[in-house]
């Protein structure tokens, strides 16, 4: 503007300063002419706007209140504020010529920005090393984005990708590069600024400038970068990009193409060297592969540690195969740490999307190290996954295994072929109504983790979409038809997944396509979300039968769950609610017993002496075979369960109100602390009771109470002798009549539990405990023992 401003007036010399940047100019009429003449070169066939003319205007007297004119220029205007001669500039007369036909408040046309950060050289050095850790931050206007950091580096390679949208290519793209310094401010290398005017529209092309400073030093090196402008938002990438990679300002785009995830769990070490004076070490786990690296927590004191954590490292096409796993000895106070031991592990044997646990055995006799491994596929330009399958081979592998698993076919097979039970198909549809994990731009970049088994694969990921469809198919060889189908959705981030949902299927049921809301991560209350997906199973009845009866397989993905208060309050209900099912059963027996519905006890007692009379062995599997028979035909034709049969009402009722309560009350923390110590003090009292009773039992045996050991030793010869001549059947005969009916033969009979009563009668080891006599002899020697114990131990 200050150009045309300039030649508008035809001045022959010409010298103005900005008062706002202290900048001097000074320029001749020859000058201004060629200056102008470059400038509409650069864009001839581009107009302004009064707006926009009006914003750049303002934009370059930011700060200022005057700007000063020398008199060679004007020498009649003397001092003018800048709104003054900005009316004085759109008034002549090639502003008018330039907004022609142009409105005032003519709409501006947003365009869209694509700027790939490639790389930088001979980047002047920052650290006392000679070196830099360079990054470089990207402005457009009022954007802002910023690059990795590449470590101890003076020709960085970032290849990254940014997209920005502007109303106006007046805004002004700067390049900063920065040195990168932990907890201290961080260093300016050098930057590079350009107007996006200067830059040609709808072309790809690629620039390598220098970089510079304000003090105006040389040498600081070089940045390189690509850029494309275009007024069409829609804009998609060139061919060759990949097609994962959609513009954005949150994630990198990369040349080197990222193939798979490497997901290792870290279960446990044994007999590790010690490092330590007491023989015990401070052992933690590092590990790298290439310049990705990860450390496990330290655990104190321990030569056989138990982490069960998990990482994840991120495998690129060009990225090293070998996986450096390092144990060392923490110190404190600055010291360095002590090496025990490393292995190196190399994953191009890891086939992927299946499991795998190792057990190292570390160098130098370091000790072992016991780590599970899981490779899954990423990139769809790598080699096809084992368990992803195409349409077209559906319809060969339905063919394949329908005549493999063949009921003609069920007694011709080997025994070592009975691992090989069917094939679970999967097929992941969509999703639909995720919820937004990026907050900014309101969308999320999902992508499905699916694990049978040991087996786990994933989809590809779907940028910036909460609708995301993939349609892709999956093969999985099942070992066990009663293992589950478990599909976790998580929105990708750089360095870290956002849990959105999961979901959890039986196999058995895996037939047909299923339509399910997502759940939580406990897998307890509905999510947002659902998920489309389709399954089939091919199997073989004969060998699934036979897997049944052998042991399962171990889960190697599962992890074993903390202590959590929510869980411990649900485990004891769980315990409870089978407890109430017992008690029902004692409550039904207790009113037969005594009589409370005459009819009743007079069918019990007919129905139980009918059964020790001509009760054999092959009826309790019988008896259990028509329980489940029943149960089938409860579910499915309405009867009543046995469950509501033998079930008290009054204990249903009262369960059903703890359960409303419950649900209904939002506890605070001093109830919920209660309620956990309630729980607790039950636990403690149930565990102290069984414990009591198998010490009472074990005392009887080594006459810790003679007498009661010299009873019990009477009662159980005499009951020899009569087992050994009368049937056993016709004393339990007795004994159940006997009970059943002395009720209605005495009704104020109180009932009486003979063995319980003895039982009581015994101490248990705590009770022993307590009442032993303590005498001065046995004082002063056990003084004595704790006094050598003492003096052991502080040597």
């Amino acid at each position: 503007n200050l150009l045309h401003l300039l030649r508008v007036y035809g001045t022959t010399r010409a010298s103005y300063s900005l008062t706002s940047s202290s900048r001097q100019i000074d320029m001749s009429g020859q000058e201004v002419k060629m200056a102008e003449e470059q400038l509409m070169s650069s864009a001839p066939n581009k107009t302004y706007s009064l707006d926009s003319l009006r914003r750049s205007w303002n934009n370059s007297f930011k700060g200022s209140s005057k700007t000063k004119v020398a008199s060679e220029v004007w020498p009649y205007k003397g001092e003018m504020d800048s709104q003054s001669l900005f009316e004085e500039f759109v008034s002549s007369p090639l502003s008018n010529k330039a907004n022609k036909g142009k409105s005032s408040t003519s709409k501006v046309e947003p365009y869209r920005v694509e700027i790939t950060v490639i790389s930088s050289a001979s980047l002047a050095s920052r650290d006392s090393n000679g070196l830099s850790d360079p990054y470089c931050k990207i402005k457009v206007g009022l954007q802002r984005a910023r690059t990795k950091v590449c470590p101890k580096n003076l020709n960085p390679l970032w290849e990254e990708k940014f997209s920005f949208v502007v109303e106006t290519l007046d805004e002004t793209i700067r390049f900063k590069v920065m040195d990168y310094d932990r907890g201290f401010r961080d260093d300016l290398i050098g930057y590079y600024e350009m107007k996006l005017s200067f830059f040609p529209l709808d072309d790809y092309q690629t620039f390598a400038e220098e970089l510079t400073d304000d003090s105006g030093t040389e040498d600081l090196g070089s940045i390189k970068f690509s850029i494309h402008i275009s007024s069409d938002l829609s804009h998609t990438p060139p061919p060759d990009m990949d097609e994962r990679e959609v513009p954005r300002s949150t994630s990198p785009f990369q040349e080197k193409h990222l193939t798979g995830i490497l997901s290792i769990t870290l279960v446990e070490a044994s007999n590790l060297r010690p490092m330590n004076k007491d023989g015990s070490s401070d052992p933690y786990c590092k590990f790298k592969l290439g310049h990705q690296k990860h450390k496990s927590k330290v655990l104190r004191r321990t030569l056989d540690p138990v982490w069960k954590e998990r990482f994840e490292i991120r495998v690129y096409s060009d990225s090293s195969s070998i996986l450096e796993i390092s144990v060392y000895d923490y110190e404190e106070f600055g010291f360095s740490d002590n090496f025990i031991g490393s292995i190196e592990v190399d994953i191009v044997e890891f086939e992927e999307s299946k499991t795998y646990k190792k057990e190292l055995e570390l160098e130098k006799n370091g000790g072992r190290l016991v780590c599970i491994f899981n490779l899954s596929r990423i990139d769809e330009s790598s080699a096809d996954s084992s368990c992803e399958i195409s349409p077209d081979d559906l319809i060969d592998i339905r063919k394949t295994y329908a005549m493999s698993y063949n009921p003609l076919n069920y007694l011709t097979y080997k025994w070592e072929d009975v691992e090989d039970v069917g094939v679970l198909i999967v097929k992941i549809i969509k999703c639909i109504d995720l919820p937004e994990a990026d907050t900014i731009i309101g969308s999320s970049d999902p992508f499905c983790f699916i694990e049978v088994e040991n087996t786990r694969v994933r989809t590809p990921t779907l940028y910036k979409t909460q609708d995301p469809v993939w349609n892709k198919q999956f093969k999985f060889n099942i070992k066990d038809i009663h293992s589950t189908l478990n599909i976790r959705v998580f929105d990708e981030e750089k360095n870290k997944y956002n849990f959105l949902g999961c979901v959890k299927l039986p196999i058995l049921e895996a037939h047909t396509i299923h339509r399910c809301l997502l759940k939580d991560r406990k897998l307890e209350r509905v999510g947002f979300g659902e998920i489309f997906l389709e399954t089939e199973l091919i199997y073989n009845p004969l060998r699934a039968a036979i897997k049944t009866l052998l042991p399962a397989e171990e889960n190697l993905l599962y992890e074993e769950p903390k202590f959590k208060r929510n869980l411990f309050m649900q485990n004891f209900k769980r315990v409870y609610a089978l407890s109430t099912v017992v008690l029902s059963l004692g409550l039904w027996a207790q009113r037969i017993y005594n009589w409370e519905n005459k009819a009743k006890s007079a069918i019990a007692l007919l129905l139980y002496i009918l059964v020790v009379v001509s009760f054999e062995l092959y009826m309790v599997p019988m008896f259990a075979a028509f329980v489940i028979i029943y149960e089938f035909l409860a579910r499915w034709v309405g009867f009543k369960s046995f469950e509501t049969w033998i079930m008290n009402a009054d204990l249903q009722e009262q369960v059903s109100k703890e359960d409303e309560i419950e649900d209904g009350e939002d506890f605070s923390l001093t109830a919920k602390m209660k309620m956990v110590m309630g729980v607790c003090q039950t636990v403690q009292n149930s565990l102290d009771l069984v414990a009591s009773y198998c010490e009472r039992i074990k005392n009887v045996f080594n006459w810790t109470i003679p007498f009661l050991s010299f009873m019990a030793a009477s009662v159980l010869i005499s009951g020899t002798v009569i087992l050994y001549f009368l049937p056993l059947r016709w004393l339990v005969l007795a004994w159940g009549i006997n009970k059943l009916t002395v009720k209605l033969r005495n009704p104020e009979y109180e009932e009486n539990q003979e063995l319980l009563n003895f039982l009581c009668r015994l101490p248990s080891d705590v009770e022993l405990n307590q009442m032993r006599v303590i005498t001065k002899e046995s004082s002063k020697r056990g003084a004595a023992i704790n006094k050598a114990v003492k003096s052991r131990w502080h040597k």
